[in-house]
């Protein structure tokens, strides 16, 4: 109750203030005329009576002051009389205003935006309950879990109260509702839905017995794809639906925010897993990984459960055959958080981003200081006036600190809304489904992180960081100068007046040192972008064995030699396979401004598959001694189509058919590793997985050049080449066009090619390989880009800095030079001595930036390609960049103390 008082009290003297003031004065006057009249009664007179009350009452104002200071809410009602003063100061100083606010709202919004995405990535949890308890579970390397090592471990560990996991998925096509649809799946454990916490918004959950084989083609949807594909169709539940020919029976659909536990996927289809009820391995077993999450019992850490997992391969791992045992010592499963699995990749770069923002921001806030400092001195006057009114030191220091504050306030305002436009823009710049083409701002923006980029946004804590960060800013840019401003001799300020106040040489000192931050800062982050320029040039400019301009690329599936959730589904014949290939070769090639087409299962920077290779004439080792290279099957054309060059021997030719021999072409570095780089009529055996274990010899008839698959930095791999005529029917067939004019205009006539020769087939994946490759190195680029952006930031911000320190100093001072002019010094001397004192700074700060830089670049390590941390070009080329800015901003101030009215500057003194 009397808190309730309290705040009803401080209200109405803020709100009400005139109305309380015309009462203290009514009360005053009301008690003066009392005691008037009971002196004029005691026979004093009215006069003596009236002079004798005020004296006694020691002045009405005075009475008035203390009745103020002692009624409630009077600290915010100084407060807010010294806000309504700084506004009236910061409206009557618009240059400097906006000068500060645009300074430090850059900071805070670069700032604020980086801990955005900071904080959605890496703090915030993943959107499942309990989602801290979730955990991923993986082999050596981030390895997925083998199937009868899974089915162990789901019966036999004690750490987890349930595991689930999916294989890698497919992509399947969805026909009889419309146009054929490219959909993808993930093949999903019966409780992998129960683990993340998530129920179906219609149906049923799978039973736990339908992820073993043999169990029922059953299926659950996306929301996505539900709404899109079925109109959100509530009797969906119980129908069937075709994937490749077979006949699969929705049981589901799953809840419109569900997200998939993978940075780039998000499946159309969850299917029911394939799991066999047998734990053993051996050598003839054919076995697949399976991406493995758990959820942790109450009381249980992931070391523990780590030990745990760990314990059971060991223990596992006596029962294996012999030939597994090598493999078998060198696991290491890794049991860690799955918010951390998924953006284990993503955390380094975003601290990163956010250390450079955070340097960005202390050069705002000292160029604002020195703002600050500057305005203190010629405010010095101004001090002491008040002072010599009354005004405490602590009353002098609160109201420059409310300035700082109001400043920053309108700082952060102006840095929360750039942060809220950048959110935005990731997360509504485009779609992320297939249904429309991305724009490249969306492209730049969400690509670097996955779905996950589209979390980023602008929530409470992001609100209450910004409030920090204002905070943090007025106290690191106001609270010297209100020191320094409020320390003022009232007798020399005062006798000062109408003449030019020089600062001292303790502030001087401070306003130089924040200077040589300044620079050290901005030569530190050009540094590092440096580093981060050349390591991307080095990437781009890599021998990736193939031309990507003028290429168009596509890709489309045939039900062929599927492997459906259930088993495989009806294939296509080899002859209907070859002629539906013929054919769209055909209709390719007649396109317009198409030079050469070609198909392939693998295009360049494709994850290619594997086959377990063996030398000709020896015996096929076991299974695990297998060596192991990648298989590419082509059309004729394909070396031409994709620009990769022919180094030794020939191309294939239409000789190499079914009924010839089998060939092969292989690149350099499948020569150099299995023949010394001498292959061309050499023969291996390889196993392609299409007649079991049986291994087929080929004879090599042609050496190319390497050509990368997966990254641009990844050294390239053995890779064999063989002819589509000679291997068995593909699933998912690849198109290549290369073109005479821009490949992207012939975007939908490759579509209409395919559908003009089956339109039951979808076509999907139409990109340019100009695209693709600025797509695989699209987080490299925008990490460079961002910290080069920062770091051009950091150097203006810096050379306005140089700018306004000796801007000011020169204006400080006019008469000295004025008075070495007079003495006989040049004009060019003047200059001299103003640029080579910046020099000596710059300098300075030069060399704290560069060893800062030698301490902190090996951080960047992991984000390096072909480039040293302690790079030289790097360092040398953003020295000689800040030194020059910097110079040439010191040289401004510098000609206009050269320029100095020398009669002016005399006659004003």
């Amino acid at each position: 109750m009397r808190l309730w008082f309290l705040c009803k009290s401080v209200l109405r003297n803020l709100f009400h203030r005139r109305e309380i003031e015309n009462q203290l004065d009514d009360e005053l006057k009301a008690y003066l005329r009392i005691v008037v009249d009971e002196r004029v009664a005691a026979g004093m007179p009215v006069a003596e009576a009236r002079r004798t009350a005020m004296a006694e009452f020691g002045g009405i104002e005075q009475v008035k002051q203390t009745v103020r200071d002692n009624r409630a809410g009077t600290a915010a009602e100084l407060i807010w009389q010294d806000v309504r003063y700084a506004l009236r100061q910061l409206r009557r100083n618009r240059g400097f205003t906006l000068t500060a606010v645009i300074t430090m709202g850059l900071g805070i919004g670069a700032t604020t935006a980086i801990f955005s995405a900071v904080c959605s990535l890496l703090l915030r949890p993943l959107p499942y309950p309990d989602a801290n308890q979730i955990m991923s579970v993986s082999d050596l390397n981030s390895a997925p879990i083998l199937d009868p090592d899974f089915v162990a471990a789901r019966a036999g560990t004690r750490s987890f109260q349930q595991l689930a996991g999916f294989h890698t998925y497919t992509e399947d096509t969805l026909t009889g509702i419309g146009d054929p649809m490219r959909v993808t799946r993930a093949a999903v454990t019966a409780d992998f839905f129960t683990v993340l916490g998530v129920i179906p918004a219609l149906g049923r959950n799978f039973y736990p017995d339908e992820d073993w084989s043999g169990g029922p083609n059953v299926l659950m949807l996306s929301d996505h794809l539900w709404r899109n594909k079925f109109n959100a169709d509530p009797e969906i539940v119980g129908r069937a639906i075709k994937l490749d020919g077979t006949d699969f029976t929705v049981i589901g659909v799953l809840p419109r925010h569900f997200s998939f536990p993978g940075l780039y996927l998000e499946p159309d289809i969850y299917g029911s897993a394939v799991l066999e009820r047998t734990t053993a391995l051996t050598p003839e077993t054919q076995v697949w990984g399976i991406q493995t999450i758990a959820r942790l019992r109450p009381g249980v850490t992931a070391e523990q459960a780590e030990a745990d997992m760990q314990a059971l391969i060991e223990a596992r791992a006596k029962d294996y055959p012999p030939v597994f045992e090598p493999w078998a010592k060198s696991r290491r499963i890794t049991v860690e958080p799955l918010q951390r699995n998924l953006t284990g990749d993503n955390s380094k770069p975003l601290y990163i981003l956010l250390a450079c923002v955070a340097a960005v921001l202390l050069i705002s806030c000292a160029n604002v200081t020195n703002l600050q400092l500057a305005r203190a001195v010629s405010r010095k006057h101004e001090t002491a006036v008040r002072g010599a009114l009354g005004a405490s030191r602590v009353r002098l220091i609160r109201q420059f600190l409310i300035e700082s504050l109001v400043l920053s306030t309108l700082a952060a305002v102006l840095g929360l809304a750039i942060a809220s436009v950048v959110t935005f823009l990731v997360r509504h710049a485009g779609p992320l489904d297939d249904s429309q083409m991305p724009s490249r701002i969306t492209q730049v923006l969400r690509l670097p992180f996955g779905k996950l980029s589209a979390t980023i946004q602008i929530d409470g804590w992001v609100l209450a960081f910004t409030v920090g960060l204002a905070v943090a800013t007025t106290l690191t840019s106001g609270l010297v100068p209100a020191i320094s401003g409020s320390r003022a001799d009232l007798t020399s300020a005062l006798a000062s007046a109408g003449t030019r106040i020089s600062s001292g040489r303790g502030q001087r000192f401070f306003r130089h040192s924040l200077l040589v931050i300044e620079v050290g800062l901005a030569l530190l982050l050009l540094a590092c972008a440096g580093l981060l320029v050349r390591s991307f040039v080095h990437v781009m400019t890599y021998d990736s064995g193939f031309d990507a301009s003028n290429m168009l690329t596509g890709a489309t599936t045939l039900q062929a030699g599927v492997v459906s959730l259930k088993g495989p589904s009806t294939a296509w014949s080899k002859e209907r396979y070859l002629n539906f290939a013929d054919q769209l070769l055909l209709r390719l090639k007649a396109l317009p401004g198409v030079r050469v087409a070609a198909l392939t299962t693998t295009l360049p920077l494709d994850s290619g598959g594997q086959a377990p290779i063996a030398y000709d004439g020896t015996p096929i080792p076991p299974q695990g001694q297998w060596q192991i290279s990648v298989i590419t099957e082509i059309a004729l054309e394909y070396f031409r189509a994709v620009g990769t060059p022919v180094l030794a021997g020939r191309a294939f030719n239409s000789g190499d058919n079914e009924t010839s021999p089998r060939v092969a072409i292989v690149n350099s570095a499948f020569a150099k590793r299995f023949f010394a780089g001498e292959a061309v009529g050499k023969r291996f055996k390889m196993n392609d997985g299409s007649h079991g274990n049986q291994f087929d010899a080929l004879t090599i008839v042609g050496v190319v050049e390497n050509v990368r698959h997966g990254s641009l930095e990844r050294d390239p791999e053995p890779e064999v080449f063989r002819p589509m005529t000679q291997g068995a029917p593909i699933y998912r067939l690849r198109l290549a066009l290369r073109t005479s004019g821009n490949p992207a205009l012939l975007a939908n006539a490759m579509r209409h090619a395919v559908t003009a020769v089956d339109a039951r087939q979808p076509v999907f994946d139409i990109e340019t390989m100009d695209q693709r490759v600025s797509d695989l190195v699209a987080q490299r680029r925008l990490i460079m880009l961002l910290i080069l952006c920062f770091a051009m930031l950091a150097v203006v911000l810096s050379a306005v800095g140089v700018y306004g320190v000796f801007a000011y100093s020169v204006t400080q001072r006019g008469h000295e030079m004025g008075i070495r002019l007079a003495l006989g010094s040049s004009r060019i001397g003047v200059l001299r001595l103003v640029v080579t004192q910046a020099a000596w700074l710059i300098g300075l700060g030069g060399v704290l930036g560069l060893g800062a830089a030698l301490g902190l670049s090996k951080l960047l390590a992991s984000l390096l390609v072909g480039v040293t941390p302690h790079d030289p070009i790097s360092f040398s080329v953003a020295w000689v960049l800040m030194t020059t800015v910097a110079l040439l901003a010191s040289a401004i101030p510098a000609s206009q103390a050269a320029r100095t009215n020398l009669i002016a500057t005399l006659h004003s003194d």
